[in-house]
């Protein structure tokens, strides 16, 4: 298949050469580049905002990094294709054109003044394909880890943007026309107003960094439980309102922050495993404490600490042992730990996945077990973000070997791919617990129900949120789990708010 992108030769970015690249993997597919005939030159606001990002951000290689005609071997012309990417469309077209064509759409609307409109806003578009032999193909919601930071939220975006090309490219086209009428995008004007309102942002937000550092006003993460009467269900339906003064909070020193909750039953007592930072240290362990029947508690204690920072430590019991699954991207890939003296010894059994991935949760189903979690996408360089693309990947046994699914990232969605705590069944429904990290990370809590899952396809619908009022000033949960015992279930999460906002909530 020869494939013909349609580039701007005033507008070129090394993303593209990391499309190029993508398409090119399959050895039967030949790229063929080609010059826009109107070229229209970046605005020079834009380009400026892009200049001052480079200048105080990373100086690794970016997908923004701008490139020249000489970079691509630019072709004549059309040629015989047999399918076209625009990227260069401003407007979609009035007369489905002979040649299969795909253009990238953002929030609906096509061409990069849209999607620029909307990144220097601070905002995520709504990634779609527009296909002039089929439908439109949606792609999803890429998440924003630092808004205010122009190269690094349009990276994000891209990065998503180039698995939907791939994709589609890739895929056969929908039978059914998307019957669309040409929308125009948005132009220079609205750009230059949005460049400087972004710069006016990124200057309040560092000067609001600065004053919450010197006030000790800066949110932090906190665990709180509470315990619920026997049978009472995970609220998967609807919008659930929390009230911390429903819960009791972990204490700390000051000195640092546990977050990441999960729970074991030992005896009637249950055991907290957390993610626990040090602030001298800025490397999250892997600490426990037991919440006692009669619901006292002792100081969390460390158990397990490597070279590399770890998270999100989902403990289970399988095969006549206790098995620990940490969060530790940092690594390269996914560690399995195998408690060699319960809970404060633990040896490596596994590296199940050799690929950074983050949040990892083991469930069940289908006769298979799987693990969920997020990946960066397919890009080296870490392009994209680790809150948007949910990866499956499944096993017979515990130890693997791992397949990855064949449809990873199976959902690009910041609303609701990230895990936020283990999987549970209930009135005969899978469910995962989700990040909604559409506004902030840590903002909100999804409950998903699975819907289809096996090793070629994936679907889950959003039926839950639970979320803190908007005047509590508190971001959460950000995760959930829950165990039961004989006095009752025990509920845990974690949350993000100002040390006076817990303190406050602590002595309520």
């Amino acid at each position: 298949m020869q494939i013909s992108l349609i580039l701007d030769p005033a507008r070129l970015w090394r993303w593209h050469l990391a499309l190029i690249e993508q398409l090119s993997a399959d050895p039967a597919t030949r790229v063929h580049v080609v010059r826009a005939p109107q070229p229209r030159p970046l605005e020079g606001a834009l380009r400026l905002a892009l200049r001052l990002d480079a200048a105080t951000g990373s100086r690794a290689r970016n997908p923004l990094d701008a490139l020249g005609p000489q970079d691509l071997n630019f072709g004549p012309d059309l040629g015989s294709s047999d399918l076209i990417i625009d990227l260069a469309a401003i407007t979609l077209p009035a007369i489905v054109p002979p040649v299969r064509t795909l253009i990238p759409l953002y929030d609906g609307v096509p061409g990069e003044p849209q999607f620029w409109t909307k990144v220097l806003a601070g905002k995520s578009p709504l990634l779609a394909i527009f296909d002039g032999a089929g439908a439109g193909i949606p792609v999803g919601l890429a998440g924003l880890e630092s808004p205010h930071a122009l190269r690094s939220s349009a990276s994000a975006v891209i990065t998503r943007l180039i698995t939907g090309l791939t994709r589609a490219a890739r895929t056969k086209p929908a039978i059914n026309a998307l019957n669309a009428q040409p929308v125009q995008a948005t132009h220079a004007p609205s750009l230059a107003r949005s460049a400087t309102r972004l710069l006016l942002r990124k200057t309040a937000s560092k000067g609001g960094r600065i004053l919450n550092r010197t006030l000790k006003t800066t949110r932090q993460w906190a665990v709180a439980w509470r315990t619920l009467p026997p049978g009472t269900p995970i609220p998967a339906r609807g919008t659930t309102t929390l009230d911390l003064a429903d819960w009791t909070l972990l204490p700390d020193d000051g000195q640092r922050y546990y977050a990441d909750p999960f729970l074991v039953a030992n005896g009637d007592a249950v055991d907290v495993f957390v993610e626990e930072l040090p602030y001298a240290t800025n490397r999250g362990i892997i600490s426990m404490f037991p919440i006692l029947p009669d619901g006292r508690i002792t100081a969390p204690r460390p158990v397990l600490a490597t070279a590399h920072h770890m998270s999100y430590p989902q403990v289970f019991e399988r095969d006549g042992a206790t098995w620990m699954l940490p969060e530790q991207s940092a690594s390269g890939g996914l560690i399995l730990y195998r408690a060699r003296r319960y809970p404060d010894e633990w040896q490596q059994a596994a590296r199940l996945i050799d690929e950074p991935v983050h949040d990892a949760t083991l469930f069940e189903h289908g006769g298979r077990l799987w693990i969920a979690a997020t990946t960066q996408g397919p890009l080296g360089a870490r392009w994209g973000s680790s809150w948007d693309g949910l990866s499956l990947y499944s096993a017979k046994t515990l130890l693997g070997p791992w397949t990855p699914h064949p449809g990873n990232p199976v959902l690009i969605d910041a609303r609701s791919a990230r895990p936020a705590g283990a999987m549970f069944s209930q009135n005969g429904a899978l469910y995962r617990p989700v990040q909604d990290c559409s506004r902030a990370y840590g903002g909100a809590l999804g409950i998903a129900e699975i819907t289809g899952l096996n090793t070629d396809a994936f679907t889950q619908t959003l039926t839950g949120r639970l979320e803190f009022g908007p005047r509590s000033h508190l971001l959460g949960p950000h995760t959930l789990n829950r165990i039961a015992t004989p006095a009752g279930i025990v509920e845990i999460i974690d949350l993000f708010a100002a040390p006076a906002v817990l303190r406050s909530a602590a002595r309520a």
